[in-house]
């Protein structure tokens, strides 16, 4: 077969020969770098197979008369175009062909859409459309053909009465006169009014007028997957799993009572601005020879891989397909998935909240005022009392910041990855409130930004949390907040990264890798939970009693309904000794690895964010608490669930003797 490539990106155009040719075994690559010179080649060649080219040109020539050109002595050539352009506008021009955005795009992008094509079946020249544009049948007037079956084809028109869009489906001509072909037609049309699902498209009308056969059925609202497809956009694990789940509901009503049909194409399955999926109504008479259901799903799942993103979205595409799932056990596996996202979802909702200090009944705020002014009194006098002992107060003496010894040595990371890393120090809890008070205390006679991350945002101005003076007075006295007892020894929260950050570097430390949190909250063995391999109802400080209503009674399971103090006996302790890594509140990391950087996020290759791991009060006990990667909007994110520890290469230094 032959290739002919046309790229005027010098820089890149080389790169992108060689893996062409490297990839694509038994082709003869034919490379351009201008239109007018590919143009040459082809009046010239005698054969011709696949065109991959520049819409537009920085010479303001087009790909699309190149294609043209192609087509008028090679009609079956399959078309590439691949644009550095907006083509808003041109949408007539680019008619069937596919298009690859150049920003710039990868090889293997390339090479995935030229398989595409491959994987196109190979269609005669289209005969001209039996109805004209503007012609009137009944009451409806055609605009435009779509495409062509072997016995019909499918118009977009105009249903004139009521100012419809609708997909009319005529009978060709020659097939009129064989009465097992029309009643065939009809029969067809039976099956399709017979079948009423949301995210079907229902058949409206079935008609013959002046000797013409046909049948108006809805056009599903959106886009259909191969117009997406043309443009280059791509779907999130999120919004994946919904147009998956529309689509499998829709297969699984129809095929589970009995319902024949064709394959699905790119071309039957619409998705509109919500990402909700509906489907052309593709279910006909039945016929002996039965379809194969997981092959079926397993097709479906392909025809998505051109418009899935990169990362958790393609892991989902392929871990489904290895499922070999018919369409029944498709749908339940997407409802569970679904399911968690919305659990993933209502965690986000409870980790952003800020509620007010202390809120309790429908007090006026000038009351609340007073008390949070009586607290921090009551703070102050201690603070006097006791001098610099930041454990004053009914809040209980400050837990000083104990460091745990990780041994060298290899351990189960993720799914089954074995690492292996060097001697490290973690902290055996939560950085805690009281802690951090030491911190900002340092802060007032430290130069400026002395601890700071040099990306820090010029905007930040300060390390201390929201709400800080009530929390801190609360947790000083012993009171509470947000409807939940808090001391000096309760974690910190509403710290967003470059808080955790500084905090580190100020103790001589840093914030853990998501490597060694792993490793410390595993073991050696990749434990699913802390305490090992079985669920325990009550050993963490998680969200199956969370409660969000104003004086809740939440906490019922593990005793808090929020944070809990890191003094309390916990069963949540891993196999070196750390605690409430399954629970408590979530955490800040470093990155993956000690390179510093943070990873890439799976929806958005090119936004780098810093991780976030382990469980927290509002978030329901399951088995990947220890393995779930959560990204945050962003590394100035702080929020009521989540704190840090901290972690170091070399030991702390050794206790004065008494």
């Amino acid at each position: 077969m032959t290739l002919l490539f046309v790229d005027s990106n010098a820089a890149l155009s080389g790169q992108r020969i060689v893996w062409l040719r490297e990839n694509l075994p038994g082709f003869t690559i034919v490379d351009f770098p201008e239109a007018k010179e590919a143009a040459a080649w082809i009046a010239k060649t005698d054969t011709l197979d696949i065109l991959v080219t520049e819409a537009i040109f920085p010479s303001q020539e087009t790909g699309f008369k190149l294609r043209d050109a192609a087509r008028a002595r090679f009609p079956h050539t399959r078309v590439l175009l691949t644009t550095r352009y907006d083509l808003s506008g041109f949408e007539a021009q680019i008619a069937d062909a596919l298009v690859l955005k150049d920003a710039p795009y990868k090889p293997e992008k390339l090479l995935e859409r030229i398989r595409s094509l491959l994987a196109q079946p190979m269609e005669p020249n289209e005969a001209p459309p039996v109805m004209v544009t503007g012609t009137v049948l009944g009451n409806y007037q055609v605009l435009e053909r779509l495409y062509i079956e072997k016995e019909s084809e499918t118009y977009r028109a105009l249903q004139v009465a009521v100012q419809r869009p609708v997909a009319l489906v005529l009978l060709k001509p020659e097939y009129l006169k064989k009465s097992d072909v029309v009643e065939k037609f009809k029969e067809r049309e039976r099956v399709k009014a017979s079948l009423m699902h949301p995210r079907i498209a229902p058949l409206y009308e079935a008609g013959e007028v002046n000797g013409w056969q046909f049948y108006t059925r809805e056009l599903p609202r959106g886009r259909s997957l191969t117009e997406i497809e043309m443009t280059d956009e791509t779907l999130s694990e999120r919004r994946l799993t919904e147009v998956l789940f529309g689509v499998a509901e829709a297969m699984q009503y129809a095929t589970e009572r009995g319902y024949h049909h064709r394959s699905l194409a790119p071309r039957d399955i619409y998705i509109d601005t919500e990402h909700q999926a509906s489907i052309v109504n593709i279910f006909r008479p039945a016929v002996a020879e039965k379809r194969e259901a997981r092959a079926d799903v397993r097709a479906f799942l392909e025809l998505l891989r051109p418009v899935t993103a990169e990362g958790k979205a393609r892991g989902l595409l392929q871990s489904l397909s290895e499922a070999n799932h018919d369409w029944t056990r498709l749908l339940a596996s997407l409802d569970d998935l679904r399911d968690d996202m919305r659990e993933r979802s209502i965690v986000r909702k409870i980790e952003a909240e800020s509620l007010p200090a202390g809120v309790r009944g429908r007090k006026p705020w000038w009351v609340w005022a007073a008390v949070v002014v009586i607290l921090i009194v009551i703070a102050a006098l201690g603070a006097l009392m006791n001098g610099a002992n930041f454990g004053s107060g009914s809040g209980g003496a400050v837990r000083p910041l104990e460091m745990v010894r990780i041994p060298a040595g290899e351990f189960e990371y993720q799914k089954n990855e074995k690492v292996r890393l060097p001697e490290f120090w973690i902290s055996k809890h939560e950085v805690t409130i009281g802690q951090y008070a030491a911190f900002l205390a340092a802060l007032k006679t430290a130069k400026p930004g002395a601890f700071d991350h040099p990306l820090q945002p010029k905007t930040k101005a300060t390390h201390e949390p929201p709400q800080w003076p009530s929390s801190y007075a609360a947790a000083k006295s012993g009171a509470t907040f947000n409807d939940e007892g808090i001391t000096l020894n309760t974690p910190v929260t509403q710290v967003d990264w470059w808080d955790a950050y500084a905090f580190a570097k100020w103790k001589g430390q840093r914030l853990p890798t998501e490597q060694e949190w792993e490793k410390a909250a595993r073991g050696e063995k990749g434990l699913r939970y802390p305490w090992g391999k079985q669920p325990l109802n009550n050993a963490a400080n998680l969200g199956d009693d969370y409660n969000a209503t104003p004086k809740s009674r939440g906490g019922k399971i593990d005793g808090y309904n929020l944070w809990a103090p890191i003094t309390r006996v916990t069963k949540d302790v891993s196999p070196f000794g750390v605690c409430d890594m399954a629970g408590n509140v979530s955490e800040w990391t470093s990155g993956e690895t000690q390179d510093g950087e943070w990873p890439a996020h799976p929806d958005f290759i090119d936004i780098k964010l810093p991780v976030v791991r382990g469980g927290h009060f509002g978030v329901k006990s399951n088995d990947q608490l220890l393995t779930d990667r959560r990204f945050p909007e962003s590394a100035n994110e702080a929020t009521l669930a989540r704190g840090f520890r901290t972690a170091s290469s070399s030991a702390p230094p050794a206790k004065p003797k008494s």
